[in-house]
């Protein structure tokens, strides 16, 4: 693998010799986490301005919504790791 240069150097390289997946990872989650926190605070709200029973059950459902959705959101990102990894070891067992 070539010596890594900066995040935007790398957005910018179009032969594809620099791997961004692995920093990309980190922010994809904490902007999924965000994401999903602003979605269950938005249906609380909603949910309270018609009335209080139907924002608890928004409250209820959303928080368990919201781990279900970080569990999914998780696997999905270790995944695309994942087979980012096998792509290099093929890449080294094959040209090495």
């Amino acid at each position: 693998m070539p010596d890594e240069k900066n995040f935007f150097a790398g957005l910018v390289d179009f032969s594809f010799q620099q791997q961004l997946m692995r920093r990309l990872v980190k922010v994809l989650y904490i902007i999924g986490i965000l994401g999903g926190l602003i979605c269950v605070v938005t249906y609380v709200v909603l949910g309270s301005q018609q009335s209080p029973a139907e924002g608890l059950i928004n409250f209820g459902v959303g928080i368990v919504s919201f781990f279900v959705g970080i569990l999914i959101w998780r696997g999905l990102l270790e995944l695309a790791l994942l087979i980012q990894r096998i792509a290099d070891s093929i890449e080294r067992a094959t040209h090495s």
